[in-house]
């Protein structure tokens, strides 16, 4: 499955009532008067294409977008702006039916005096406050594959109309700071898939674990062999408050094919982390067509490693005050001889409630009238660690291809809101028990448990 960068062109349409005045001029302009409206168009030049990948790009309507201007001076324009601390602007959208287009509503926040500018953010949402797409700002991670991120200089001229281009990217989950602009024409294009990775690291000196400062290398034959152009990055740090916070790091690539590529993260220190790391502190891996697509199925969408850790093998770990997960996108498109299943159950939100040993079906919609069972979960308390056991039944003839188990401890009689543990992973080739042993915490009944699977199947399971 391809990633989608948007091709973007930002029109201004600069309404100007009075450009200037001379002093021959018996009717002198006022300052409103010499405000420059900027007014924003946007055209989904393929939509349809988009709506065929939901994965990548969501096919909700925009509902508005939030934009950030800064003027000469540094300073943030808006009602709320005139300083240097980030003001962003919001503006609705309407649907054009004629033109088939979205349009935004007037705006007295974007009516500028003639001048020059710089285009810091721009974000579009849906009607929901979700976010639909994003422009990579020149620190962000996909800064190198658009032609101009943010910021952007802009210069508005009384009388003038320019066209700002401009790409953005569609926005599912994956954590970046790549955000940025205004309006457009869309033309979507397809580029490189990305493979993306986040790194925790645990420093023996402070017994913590941190959001670690990385990078990343790719080879095409083999470690430290030919080096994939545009690979070696590092990601960044920032601080949240009193916190620091990383970001995911990923790199585009060709499709692979049946070809292996090659990688190598390494943890660097960094001023705002208190971490001592050294040139030992890496983690190689393989990167393959099938572990690029397969990336996507997750929520987030991206290679967790844990450095330096105990478990480091484990692609969740226990994490508290964070929101962080590790679950399936259930939007997905799957093959015909493929099924979502949920846990036994459970209620809404895919969470069951575990007072004892329990044995537990893993249930799929089939279109019968009732849900057919498609796996076991076996799941039980063993000296305060949770293990679960996944199986399928029919030996040979079926698999659990990819699956994502949640468990929360209980607190004060209810369910954790904020301590977790996670385990993702998609599994090739193997048909037989899957077991995961959770012992993040201290487990007493009850706990709670959610579990997604995608089971693939070569019989038919309505005879």
């Amino acid at each position: 499955m391809k990633n989608k960068l948007h091709k973007v062109t930002l029109l201004f349409l600069l309404l100007v009532v009075g450009a200037s005045c001379s002093t021959e001029d018996p009717h002198p302009v006022n300052e409103d008067e010499q405000k420059v409206q900027l007014t924003f168009k946007t055209v989904l030049a393929e939509m349809d294409q988009q709506q065929k990948d939901p994965v990548v790009c969501s096919d909700n309507d925009p509902g508005y977008v939030m934009i950030g201007i800064t003027d000469a001076m540094g300073n943030y324009i808006g009602e709320d702006g005139g300083s240097t601390e980030m003001n962003l602007i919001r503006v609705e959208l309407k649907y054009n039916s004629s033109l088939d287009t979205w349009e935004t509503l007037y705006s007295e926040e974007l009516a500028l005096p003639p001048g020059d500018y710089n285009l810091q953010h721009f974000i579009v949402y849906d009607t929901n406050d979700n976010v639909l797409w994003v422009a990579p700002r020149l620190e962000g991670t996909f800064s190198e594959y658009v032609d101009n991120p943010l910021p952007q200089e802009i210069e508005l001229i009384s009388g003038t109309k320019p066209y700002i281009s401009l790409e953005v990217l569609c926005f599912y989950a994956r954590n970046e700071e790549a955000y940025g602009y205004p309006f457009f024409d869309f033309d979507l294009i397809e580029v490189e898939n990305s493979y993306c990775v986040f790194i925790n690291y645990c420093d023996d000196a402070t017994g913590r674990e941190y959001p670690a400062y990385f990078s990343l290398e790719v080879w095409t034959d083999s470690y430290d062999g030919t080096p994939y152009p545009l690979s070696n990055n590092t990601n960044t740090i920032t601080m949240e408050g009193e916190w620091p916070s990383a970001s995911v790091l990923c790199v585009a690539l060709p499709d692979l094919g049946d070809q292996t590529f090659y990688a190598r993260v390494t943890v660097l220190n960094h001023d705002d982390l208190d971490y001592t790391a050294d040139a030992s502190d890496t983690f190689q891996f393989e990167i393959t067509q099938a572990s690029i697509e397969a990336q996507e199925i997750f929520i987030p969408a991206y290679h967790h490693v844990r450095i330096n850790c105990d478990n480091n093998n484990n692609p969740g770990d226990p994490t508290c005050d964070t929101d962080v997960r590790c679950k399936l996108n259930l939007r997905n498109e799957l093959s015909p001889n493929c099924e979502f299943t949920l846990l036994e159950g459970a209620n809404p939100e895919g969470w069951v409630q575990i007072n004892s040993d329990e044995d537990l079906q893993l249930l799929a919609d089939l279109g019968s009238e009732e849900l057919t069972a498609l796996g076991t979960a076996n799941i039980s308390l063993i000296n305060n660690e949770v293990q679960i056991i996944l199986d399928t039944p029919f030996d040979d003839s079926d698999r659990i291809a990819a699956y994502a188990i949640e468990v929360r401890p209980a607190s004060g009689g209810t369910m954790s809101t904020t301590c977790w543990e996670n385990y993702c992973a998609n599994i090739e080739g193997e048909d037989g028990a899957i077991a995961n042993t959770f012992n993040g915490f201290t487990y007493n009944y009850p706990f709670y448990v959610r579990i997604e699977t995608i089971n693939c199947f070569n019989v038919n399971l309505l005879d």
